[in-house]
């Protein structure tokens, strides 16, 4: 399956999955802040509660009123575009959001959680059957909710200082549990591993990509059998996504490999600087260089991401797929370590993933060989587990 958007048809009936976890789920209210009995059920409940409010000041942001209760400002139209709201959900370990408050902004909260992957369910002061943008959410009354949470027994929850560090603190097989992890290929096409590809035209020696395929291979094969979801990275470049940021190789004599990787970094000199159609660009669309390489193609039910940066988080669906398959720990694997696996890496890390890098499943070009060194060392350090894909392999199997 290739996966660039989340498309919904109207109308879609959105159920609960059984997520209904006290620990795991938060009230949030919208612009009607003024005192509710529900907000005494969830405290009473030590369900988190956070209050949303719109405000022109565009320094938003959010404040800490009580253990277990947040207020978070934003600029509008919606939260989840103008401020940290998903920085708290995620932070906290939070799936379920009970939302009430003003109907419409409640409402574009709710289409917008369920976009970013998480189960919102409306509470309203009674039962109303009305859709959002062709979206029907789960919805309970407010007496319902409260009765809800009165048999609920206060206990450990996911934003409990305590729980957090235990979370934190997982050990390495705990973290690879196959069906919360998800193993991610980054780019292994014919232009960047295989002979005639782009890279291979511009003379560069590539051993240590060559190398790395089979180990890559085994790698994905052990995946496969212990079940842990495959996301196939597919860099597609050209006209269409062709930019500043867009990989495109121009000449140079200011770095090591004689060249530069996008226009931004291009040194352009003359009173009239023309851009070359012709200069080198790779993983053109519908070309054998956008490819996956032989042996290394998704299979049947396997998902395909295709990317038009550096970065397979940036522009693309990853984040709604890794959420909702209820992905908590992402192994990279692919080309090239200082490139394209080392910004997927760091927007996975800082986005609360746990992040292993298969260090001998991750390669280079010679040219660049003291670069594939610095990014583990960057990734190890800042970002991430790097260790041996056998060590994978053994947890998994």
């Amino acid at each position: 399956m290739t996966s660039n958007s989340i498309e919904m048809n109207a109308p879609q009936t959105i159920r609960l999955r059984g997520l209904k976890a006290p620990e795991a789920a938060a009230l949030v209210r919208v612009g009607d802040l003024d005192a509710h009995p529900i907000v005494d059920a969830a405290r009473d409940a030590d369900i988190l509660r956070i209050d949303v409010v719109e405000t022109v000041d565009v320094e938003a942001g959010h404040q800490l009123d009580e253990p277990g209760a947040v207020r978070i400002s934003h600029t509008g139209p919606s939260p989840f575009f103008a401020s940290d709201i998903d920085l708290v959900l995620r932070s906290n370990g939070i799936r379920t959001l009970y939302i009430t408050g003003d109907p419409l902004a409640a409402s574009r909260l709710a289409y917008d959680a369920v976009r970013k992957g998480y189960d919102p369910v409306m509470v309203r002061s009674s039962r109303t059957e009305t859709d959002m943008f062709g979206l029907r959410l789960p919805q309970m009354s407010s007496a319902e909710f409260s009765g809800l949470l009165a048999g609920t027994t206060p206990g450990p929850r996911n934003w409990h200082p305590d729980v957090k560090a235990r979370r934190m603190a997982r050990p390495f097989a705990e973290r690879l549990v196959p069906s919360r992890t998800a193993l991610i290929l980054i780019d292994v096409l014919n232009d960047f591993c295989i002979e005639g590809g782009v890279i291979s035209q511009t003379n560069a020696r590539m051993p240590k990509v060559t190398d790395a395929l089979p180990r890559i291979r085994e790698l994905l094969e052990g995946a496969r059998e212990a079940g842990t979801h495959i996301i196939h990275v597919q860099a597609i470049y050209g006209p269409m996504f062709r930019g500043q940021g867009s990989p495109y190789r121009f000449p140079s004599d200011l770095t090591r490999e004689g060249a530069v990787w996008c226009a931004s970094a291009a040194v352009i000199d003359g009173e009239t600087p023309v851009f070359d159609p012709d200069m080198t660009e790779v993983c053109r669309e519908g070309s054998w260089g956008a490819d996956f390489v032989d042996g290394l193609a998704p299979l049947p039910g396997e998902t395909v991401i295709r990317k038009h940066r550096y970065s397979a988080w940036l522009d693309t669906a990853l984040d709604g797929e890794l959420r909702r398959h209820g992905i908590e720990t992402v192994v990279l694997a692919g080309v090239t370590t200082n490139c394209c696996v080392e910004s997927t890496a760091r927007d996975l890390a800082m986005c609360d993933y746990d992040m292993i890098v298969a260090e001998d499943c991750v390669a280079v070009k010679d040219l660049v060989l003291h670069l594939h060194e610095a990014s583990l060392e960057q990734i190890r350090t800042y970002f991430g587990i790097v260790t041996p894909s056998r060590r994978i392999l053994d947890t998994w199997l």
